[in-house]
């Protein structure tokens, strides 16, 4: 039991080191990549906005973390010669590899939860969240002294601008019949209320078909909603859906068609089931490659860690579903063809390094 407690401990100290690791390449890229999509948003929206892209991450990357952890561990635990001194003491060497069994069967529990369950949600509120962070960018942005602005289909260009008074404005606007109005007015004041923008005019001269008219205080007022209308993505495909709300779809009686088909949901669920347990086809491989080739090179069984990992998630994106489209495999038996592929390859090296 101390030698499996060891164990264990190492593992997480290694696999915590690569999640760290593996952060610091990822998070800038992902910020940047965030950035350019959401624009000019203040911090607080872009904080709201990364968990929502990490937690779609984090099934494809704590594999890879559990992946160097094991390698990292069990080929340090060679160099240094601790398996020998283990199989001097009679203990077989396959009890080493229960703790990273455990903790891959619990990881694997935590992941298919994440996928099945959370993930789903999480990433239609993603392709959803940009409405959201333009409202909060033109909130901040009218009120930071900016000379152009742009709402809806409508406009503001001014020649000074402080806070939320600008001054020499020219507006673009649009009525709700379709019509432009071109507004000239010496000072415009803009404020937001109850999710209404108004703007208020002093010195006004408004155009439209029928000429030029004189107001020298209009107030116009804008539903926020009709500025930035929320255009919902269709939530009945298969990778905006729950496990559970997939399986009740499948069990009602309505007709799935298209996207929405029967054999799509079924493929979807055991791809995520698929996914989750790679953590236990991982583990076949990187034991091996960590005692093999950790006493030798550490930079060669980082590097072929490392090339598991892309080879699996190359074959998992596109081989079972390539394979399932050519009519070659059922929507179920093809989400795991990958998985066999690496445990076929997995099993022999994995039995040879620790029953042999």
């Amino acid at each position: 039991m101390v030698l499996q407690l060891y164990i264990l401990r190492q593992l997480l100290l290694s696999i915590g080191f690569s999640i760290a690791g593996i952060s610091m390449v990822v998070l800038p890229t992902v910020t940047v990549q965030a950035i350019h999509r959401l624009g000019a948003v203040s911090m607080l929206t872009l904080l709201s906005f990364l968990p929502l892209v990490v937690i779609e991450l984090v099934p494809y990357l704590l594999p890879i973390a559990f992946l160097l952890g094991v390698v990292a561990t069990y080929g340090r635990m060679a160099a240094e010669r601790e398996l020998v001194a283990i199989r001097m003491a009679g203990i077989h060497p396959a009890w080493i590899s229960l703790p990273a069994i455990v903790l891959a069967i619990g990881l694997s529990i935590w992941t298919h939860h994440l996928l099945a369950n959370v993930s789903p949600e999480w990433k239609y509120q993603q392709r959803n969240y940009s409405r959201r962070a333009t409202i909060d960018a033109f909130k901040d942005n009218f009120a930071q002294g900016r000379t152009e602005l742009e709402f809806g289909g409508s406009s503001l260009k001014a020649g000074r601008a402080y806070d939320n008074v600008f001054e020499e404005v020219l507006l673009d606007l649009v009525k709700e019949d379709g019509k432009r109005l071109t507004v000239s007015a010496a000072r415009a004041e803009l404020s937001i209320d109850e999710d209404v923008l108004y703007i208020k005019l002093e010195d006004a001269y408004v155009s439209d078909e029928e000429g030029w008219l004189e107001n020298a205080r209009p107030v116009w007022s804008f539903p926020l909603d009709e500025l930035f209308p929320f255009v919902p993505m269709e939530k009945t495909r298969p990778k905006y859906l729950t496990a559970a709300r997939m399986k009740e779809v499948m069990a009602g009686e309505m007709d799935l068609e298209g996207s929405r088909s029967r054999n799509n949901f079924i493929f979807e669920i055991h791809r995520r089931r698929a996914l989750s347990v790679i953590y236990l086809v991982f583990l076949l491989v990187g034991i091996p490659t960590g005692i093999a080739l950790r006493s030798s090179t550490q930079l060669g069984a980082f590097t072929a860690a490392v090339g598991y990992c892309f080879v699996y998630y190359i074959l998992a994106l596109r081989l079972g579903g390539e394979l399932w489209h050519w009519g070659l495999f059922s929507p179920a038996s093809a989400a795991w063809v990958t998985n066999v592929i690496f445990l076929a390859l997995g099993a022999i090296p994995f039995y040879r390094t620790l029953w042999r």
